[in-house]
């Protein structure tokens, strides 16, 4: 089985949008401002006044405007302001949905996938090697300014699927998915911090399972805090948690600290249109690495690959090491121009 051949099963086309630019907008709107400045001039001139001198008046009214509005148009924002005012802005869509974490599909291989993960006995020799893997997650406000504030009130679900879509002897299985809801307090803003500026911070309570039973099943609560540090084109996530104690004999994972440790920091570059990301979290034994990178094929749809080296990928290999590569598609990524 081929890899080329997943991939081709996975990979939908799209639909490259068209619209104008700012730029665009603002240049016609400097021709209908100075095309009304020349018809005026010329209705009320006098009639030795000459075409060159009428023109060379309204080009000295209009510029000031003009620069004026270029200089607003240059000020770009930082990728983190940028996603912050799309965020706040699709909000007062009820037809738009929001991403919290990127939405992405991708054909992946690994080297050697965990045989744990099968509860059939036949271990290793029933899974392939390439499977597909897919995230989606979305946010919404429940209570938006609260209190005439930057503070909301807002909920979140995330899940990530490896399915071993070719894999015709366990007819082509979801192998793992593991589910994420969560709800939380968020906080815009914030003081400058380390050089950079706080672009925000959440704090909130955190479901993490993965819908299996007995043997397989594994889940935890957390409470966990997220802060957003902002560094112009570099925008820093550092989340740490605390898991809510369970009794021993509902505890099916009571080693997870060792594997997820306490907390994980993500650091996202976004230069020109490319959008990098860097994950790492320690735990108290065993590590993690997630590096990603995608860049925009249309408006909507960007090329994204990422790879995976470590321990906790999913809830069903948290304490396995997994080295794994995959590239697709996604919708979105942590931050983007």
């Amino acid at each position: 089985m081929s890899t080329v051949r997943l991939f081709q099963s996975l990979i939908p086309l799209a639909i490259i949008p068209i619209a104008f630019t700012a730029t665009d907008l603002l240049a016609l709107e400097q021709v209908n401002t100075t095309e009304a400045c020349l018809i005026d001039a010329l209705r009320t001139a006098e009639p030795e006044t000459t075409v060159e001198a009428i023109r060379a008046q309204c080009t000295e009214q209009v510029s000031p405007t003009q620069a004026s509005a270029t200089a607003a148009t240059d000020k770009q924002l930082t990728p983190m302001q940028n996603r912050i005012a799309d965020e706040h802005e699709n909000y007062d869509h009820p037809f738009a949905i929001t991403a919290f974490k990127p939405n992405y599909l991708i054909a992946t291989y690994s080297k050697d996938p965990n045989p744990s993960t099968l509860n059939s006995g036949g271990g290793n020799n029933l899974l392939d090697n390439e499977e597909a893997q897919f995230q989606i997650s979305i946010k919404a406000p429940v209570w938006r300014n609260m209190f005439g504030s930057n503070n909301d009130i807002m909920a979140a679900y995330t899940s990530v699927s490896w399915w071993q879509i070719r894999n015709d002897r366990i007819s082509s299985a979801f192998r793992e998915t593991n589910y994420e809801p969560e709800l939380y307090f968020s906080h815009r803003g914030g003081p400058s911090l380390f050089g950079g500026t706080v672009a925000g911070f959440n704090i909130g309570i955190n479901h993490q399972s993965n819908g299996r039973s007995q043997l397989l099943s594994r889940s935890w609560d957390r409470i966990m805090g997220r802060l957003y540090l902002d560094f112009n084109s570099v925008a820093v996530e550092l989340r740490a948690w605390y898991r809510l104690p369970e009794d021993d004999e509902d505890d099916n994972n009571p080693n997870m600290y060792r594997y997820y440790g306490a907390g994980d920091i993500r650091v996202a570059y976004a230069p020109n249109k490319n959008t990098f990301t860097a994950m790492f979290r320690p735990g108290t034994q065993k590590n993690g690495l997630e590096l990603t990178w995608s860049y925009p094929m249309t408006k909507s749809l960007r090329v994204y690959a990422q790879y995976w080296n470590g321990y906790g990928e999913s809830l069903l290999d948290y304490d396995a090491r997994i080295q794994r590569i995959g590239i697709g598609v996604s919708l979105n990524d942590y931050i983007q121009r």
